[in-house]
């Protein structure tokens, strides 16, 4: 075929030659015909049931892909694919499979782009991964998916711009909308950057983020911080820098730089400077660390723990505070001492408990009998 055009073309060339100048327009017609035809036949090569394939130095396969059709450029670098379903090789052995309707392909030798609807499913535990982009870099052992990325996991699902899954360490990094749905406990996060260590079965982020903790479908806590690690197998949450938990059973809103939060035993512990602030009581509490049962609404708070009942302008200090949210019983031990406004009156002794937003207090000595102090200020001396 390529031959024939070949001769037309050098026949119509001594014709032109030839003839007189009538003749010129014609042949010159004639050329362009034969010569776009050429072209076409340059630059679309049509194969149907193709194999796609590339092999390392040492014979070891990079990929393969089959396709039921195939049109391939001038190149042969790019091609148009119909329906084409292959592996994705690492150390000669398959790591993922790969299909979809119809994709655009490019390959440089080193590296091959699926551009399309893509499905990629990683064999060794049937994660399922989608986007709209695949690019597979086998000597660098990652697989890259980008404008838009799916993935479901036996404990996780995920939606991203773009993910990045180093497939030898079995790391995802994640960037561009994050939202990550945790299936057991059912957790969801959002933020613009998250590591899904796939092997250790932790979510790791160094940026901001946001974390809801749902029972039937609605969301009873909220947690967020500049920093993140959640432990799937452990269920648990570790928030760091500018760390928050919302309780929403106790209105209650816990503060601190380094708090975790065992979402299936429902603990908090911090073990910095950590703050509990409850706005219905107008009543807050900070502390060196700190323990709380978040069923129970109970916290145990340890070292220069401080409290401060804004109703009645109430202050409470102490070594170390039981504190009962639902109550707002407290229990207080060493160096305890409390103030009040409104009767303005002070009391210290080695322990004491009460309620701050009722300014009920009761000082005692404790079990080696330790001096309890009163000291009542006059109302008039108090203005």
């Amino acid at each position: 075929m390529r031959r024939s055009i070949l001769l037309n073309l050098a026949l119509i060339t001594l014709l032109i030659g030839a003839s007189g100048c009538g003749n010129r327009n014609r042949a010159a017609e004639q050329l362009t015909k034969d010569t776009q035809g050429a072209q076409k036949f340059d630059s679309n090569l049509t194969f149907n049931n193709v194999t796609l394939e590339q092999a390392n130095d040492k014979g070891q396969l990079w990929w393969r892909v089959k396709a039921k059709q195939a049109v391939y450029a001038k190149d042969q670098k790019n091609a148009t694919v119909e329906e084409p379903k292959g592996e994705l090789f690492q150390d000669g052995k398959p790591v993922f499979k790969i299909e979809a309707q119809r994709s655009d392909i490019q390959q440089d030798g080193k590296s091959i782009v699926l551009k399309g609807q893509i499905t990629a499913i990683d064999i060794r535990d049937g994660s399922v991964l989608k986007g709209n982009e695949l690019e597979w870099r086998p000597t660098e052992d990652v697989l890259i998916i980008r404008n838009g990325f799916n993935g479901d996991h036996k404990q996780v699902q995920l939606a991203a711009k773009e993910g990045r899954f180093l497939t030898r360490t079995r790391r995802v990094d994640l960037t561009g909308q994050i939202v990550a749905q945790v299936k057991e406990p059912s957790l969801q996060m959002r933020g613009e950057r998250l590591t899904w260590l796939i092997q250790d079965q932790k979510l790791n982020s160094d940026r901001p983020i946001q974390i809801d903790r749902y029972e039937n479908k609605q969301i009873t806590d909220r947690g967020s911080a500049d920093q993140s690690e959640v432990d799937l197998k452990a269920k648990i949450v570790t928030l760091r820098q500018n760390a928050r938990i919302a309780l929403k059973q106790s209105n209650t809103q816990i503060n601190g730089n380094a708090l975790a939060w065992n979402i299936d035993q429902k603990t908090l512990s911090a073990s910095e400077p950590i703050t509990i602030v409850n706005s219905a009581q107008q009543v807050t509490l900070t502390a060196n660390q700190g323990e709380m049962q978040i069923d129970q609404q109970v916290a145990d708070l340890s070292g220069n723990v401080r409290g401060v009942g804004e109703k009645n302008q109430s202050r409470l200090s102490a070594d170390r505070v039981k504190w009962f949210l639902a109550t707002q019983q407290f229990e207080a031990n060493g160096n305890v001492s409390y103030q009040q406004n409104n009767p303005p009156f002070s009391i210290a002794g080695p322990q004491a408990s009460g309620k701050l937003d009722t300014q009920q207090v009761a000082v005692n000595g404790g079990q080696e009998g330790g001096r309890v102090e009163l000291q009542i200020t006059p109302q008039g001396l108090g203005r």
